[in-house]
């Protein structure tokens, strides 16, 4: 089976909705009209019932059985054919009627609507009907004899003849109202018509066109922004998100192209920087292995020393390139713990004091307040001041001088800690490209060896985890200085 269009579903359901408003509505009304009908009918005979009882001295008989009464009905037909008569006893029993013999079914009358229409209660009052199950309005008075209530006259005013020609008319009422339903939910519909296509439908199937071709379009090319032809409606909206999504993927994929060439390049960079290495640790393994037996012995251990030092930075490389592209994926765990910073500094001076001395270098350091003490991750931290170090004594040459300094900031209730060092420097225009894994320096040598570290870009990244940024900076007289800062634990 088809299945309907937005604009079929839209329009039955609101050509549905419209018909039951106009049937309510007309049910509505209707029955305001009878309720109102009826109380202005019996506020009008109100008094039918007390002045028949009043101009005719028979009514005031005790015998209220006889056939005298039967005719005094009949001649009370002469009002009109709508109204039948009733004598009632004190307990509401039917004593005589207008009636013909046979037509009425009840032997007795509820007399609280009586009463209640004696005690001139709110109009309309409902009272039984004797020849139906219905009830219907009607006038009332008592017949007294003296001082004394024998009984009721009960008067109904919507007669049995009165129901069948109102009924009649109703019918015929009915077919002209089906008749006006029917056209007005023409006109309605031809208008609902009109107006959807004007201001939804064609909207909406110009969204949806603009929407499948962004899916037959793919990710090929940047996609094309969704033309607006009607703002200020939840259309114009729904256009406006979807062309704040279009932007939003435009700038990913962006972004993604970006990444791509930038991964592209930074493993062309990695891929040279490994074959140097790895292309000198497999000469001087095949020349131990060629000359085996012709090679000199101090030459076999130069050629194993060299193969093994390639083989540490190779690998001492490759535990970096992991190292980066764990911190890229966005996974890094922290383990937040308060420690005293100096002994920190303190410990990594000693760390690095061998391989400073070999180069003839010069490791201090200089605390503004040693007993300061902060809260980070120990592991993360030392792992940045460690290629601080190992750089700054990379680039400073024999006889050189490195400092940690730690400095407090005490409006900022935060440490700055400097690694400084009066080594050779950064050429000004590298500094923006300093920590970019793909960038190499034009310094970046390491004893006649180009240097393929990614220590400083791993260092920056582990920055951020730790919620703050390193600064570079090139010193007044000779080497550079980089800082960054870290806030005092509580109560420090």
């Amino acid at each position: 089976m088809k299945k309907l269009s937005l604009f079929k579903k839209l329009s039955l359901s609101a050509l549905a909705i419209f018909l039951i408003l106009v049937v309510g509505f007309l049910w509505v009304f209707q029955e305001i009209e009878e309720a109102s009908r009826a109380q202005a009918e019996q506020e009008l005979h109100s008094e039918l019932a007390a002045h028949l009882v009043h101009d005719n001295p028979m009514l005031y008989s005790e015998n209220l059985t006889n056939d005298n009464i039967g005719n005094l009905f009949h001649s009370m037909m002469i009002l009109g054919a709508n109204f039948e008569f009733y004598v009632l006893d004190n307990n509401g029993k039917i004593l005589n009627y207008s009636a013909k013999p046979g037509e009425v079914i009840r032997q007795k009358i509820n007399l609280d609507p009586v009463k209640s229409f004696i005690a001139k209660q709110q109009y309309p009052i409902y009272g039984e009907d004797p020849k139906s199950d219905s009830e219907k309005i009607f006038s009332t008075a008592i017949i007294s004899d003296g001082n004394q209530n024998v009984g009721y006259l009960y008067v109904i005013v919507r007669s049995k003849i009165y129901d069948g020609i109102y009924a009649r008319l109703k019918e015929n009422q009915q077919l002209q109202t089906l008749v006006l339903i029917t056209l007005l939910a023409i006109v309605f519909l031809l208008a609902l018509i009109f107006l959807s296509l004007r201001y939804f439908v064609n909207p909406l199937r110009l969204l949806t066109e603009n929407i499948n071709r962004l899916q037959q379009n793919g990710f090929e090319e940047k996609l094309s922004f969704i033309d607006q032809p009607i703002t200020g409606n939840e259309i114009g909206i729904l256009t406006n998100a979807f062309n704040q999504m279009i932007e939003q993927i435009n700038g990913q994929f962006e972004q993604l192209k970006m990444v791509d060439s930038e991964r592209r390049e930074l493993l062309t960079h990695l891929s040279h920087d490994l074959r140097t290495p790895l292309a000198s640790l497999q000469g001087f393994l095949e020349t131990i292995a060629i000359k085996h037996d012709t090679l000199a012995a101090d030459k076999r251990q130069e050629y194993i020393q060299r193969s093994l030092n390639n083989a540490q930075r190779l690998k001492h490389f490759v535990d970096q390139i992991f190292e980066l592209a764990h911190l890229e994926s966005g996974h890094v765990s922290t383990t937040f713990e308060t420690l005293p910073i100096a002994e920190l500094l303190y410990d990594l001076k000693e760390k690095f004091s061998i391989k400073a001395s070999n180069k003839n270098i010069e490791l201090a350091v200089e605390l503004d307040d040693a007993k300061i003490q902060i809260t980070t991750d120990i592991g993360k931290l030392e792992r940045v001041l460690s290629n601080l170090i190992e750089n700054a004594i990379r680039h400073t040459p024999s006889g050189g001088l490195i400092k940690l300094k730690l400095a407090r900031i005490d409006l900022a209730k935060q440490i700055t800690i400097v690694v400084e060092d009066n080594g050779s420097g950064i050429l000004d225009k590298e500094i923006p490209y300093l920590f970019d894994a793909r960038y190499r320096g034009a310094k970046s040598k390491e004893d006649g060896d180009r240097h393929i570290g990614l220590g400083l870009t791993i260092s920056r990244k582990l920055l951020a985890v730790l919620g703050t940024d390193i600064k570079v900076k090139n010193n007044a007289e000779s080497g550079a200085s980089f800082s960054f800062s870290l806030p005092v634990a509580p109560g420090y």
